[in-house]
């Protein structure tokens, strides 16, 4: 059944097209959908994390954060309404190696910069001993999370904002602001959604209720993060 649900995961094909080798396609739905409200995509994801750490292949001294949009051909609860239609916002914080440790999927409605803290207290990579790990020493973005509001969030939880000014604010005016060479990596953050979106799944959203589509968003995190172990 995995291995079904993984497959449509990787082509983007309908359920009833999978291969008939990886058993019932309605079984395979019902499995994801199970394994979904049960928690286990997450938590899957959450351990391969704990190992990535424990072997020192995280790095926490950079963090990056943010939002891809994804169009939604079918109706569904979490849809909003954009300039280029309606869909979904994936958004996803990583660390120094552009693997991902956090993730918030919601309506594309809001602005990304609403959508920030919560997919920031998404966070949490889990230790042997101690609490798990939820900052980084430097948070990096782009212009669009610009706010006096969110660089202070960012401070009190004792992470640097490395966050450059609006060209229409009233500091961007005057003097620019130096971001740091941590800027010059914020790649790596577009390089993560670009391995996401090597699982077609990703790319439109075809479920209607979005736990559905989350667990899809686990299971190729969770492929990311076997990818890694293994290298």
């Amino acid at each position: 059944m995995l291995n079904g649900i993984i497959f449509v995961l990787k082509t983007g094909c309908a359920w009833r097209d999978m291969p008939k080798k990886y058993g019932s396609s309605v079984t395979c739905w019902r499995r994801l959908k199970q394994w979904q409200k049960q928690g286990v995509w997450e938590r899957i994801w959450r351990k391969l994390l704990k190992q990535l750490r424990e072997k020192e292949q995280l790095d926490f001294t950079k963090g990056f954060l943010d939002g891809s949009f994804v169009a939604a051909k079918r109706g569904g609860d979490f849809i909003g309404k954009t300039k280029v239609g309606k869909g979904s916002k994936v958004m996803v914080v990583t660390e120094r190696n552009g693997l991902p440790v956090g993730l918030h999927v919601e309506s594309a409605q809001p602005h990304e910069i609403r959508l920030a803290e919560k997919t920031i207290q998404s966070v949490r990579v889990p230790s042997r001993r101690g609490s798990p790990k939820r900052r980084f020493k430097e948070m990096v973005a782009d212009r669009a999370y610009h706010s006096a509001s969110f660089r202070s969030f960012l401070r009190k939880l004792g992470m640097k904002p490395v966050i450059p000014h609006r060209k229409n604010s009233k500091k961007g005016k005057r003097r620019p602001m130096a971001v740091g060479d941590g800027y010059k990596e914020r790649w790596k953050v577009e390089r993560c959604f670009a391995w996401m979106d090597n699982c077609r799944r990703l790319v439109v959203r075809y479920e209607r209720y979005i736990q559905h589509y989350k667990a899809f968003c686990f299971l190729a995190l969770t492929l990311l993060c076997l990818n890694r172990l293994i290298d």
